[in-house]
């Protein structure tokens, strides 16, 4: 499972270990319920909804093609690519936004997706923050 963090200082991607099986749709809801007895104790309110999250990759990684190799096989459509233009390419995942309310800008996006496609979304958020740090 895949979190992506959304801060006031930019997009965290985390990889939550766990095997597909265990990723089924009531391991989701644990999380979620997990999620929703934090904020009752801690007197915070919560909202939850279906989402999407996205970032900008080089459209030239090689794991840009072996990602759209393994969505081919992908019927849910839980990850999409589309080009932005010659040089880059937006990975966008499908999941469950939770926040402080309908209007946060902070937040968490909670995404299931196969091990394989798991790996290469990490492997391409991994070398946007490369680059980044390489173009400062």
């Amino acid at each position: 499972m895949l979190k992506l963090n959304y801060t006031d200082c930019g997009l965290f991607l985390e990889q939550v270990e766990a095997s597909l099986d265990a990723l089924a749709k009531p391991s989701l809801w644990e999380f979620a319920t997990q999620r929703v007895m934090l904020a009752i104790y801690a007197g915070e309110p919560l909202h939850m909804e279906p989402g999407r999250a996205a970032f900008l990759v080089s459209a030239s990684a090689p794991e840009v093609k072996k990602l759209q190799g393994v969505l081919q096989a992908d019927t849910t459509q839980t990850v999409t690519i589309e080009s932005v233009d010659d040089s880059f390419v937006e990975v966008s995942l499908k999941g469950t936004w939770i926040a402080k309310s309908i209007n946060a800008e902070a937040g968490t996006l909670v995404a299931a997706l196969s091990d394989e496609s798991e790996k290469l979304v990490c492997q391409l958020w991994r070398l946007t923050q490369y680059q980044s740090v390489l173009a400062a």
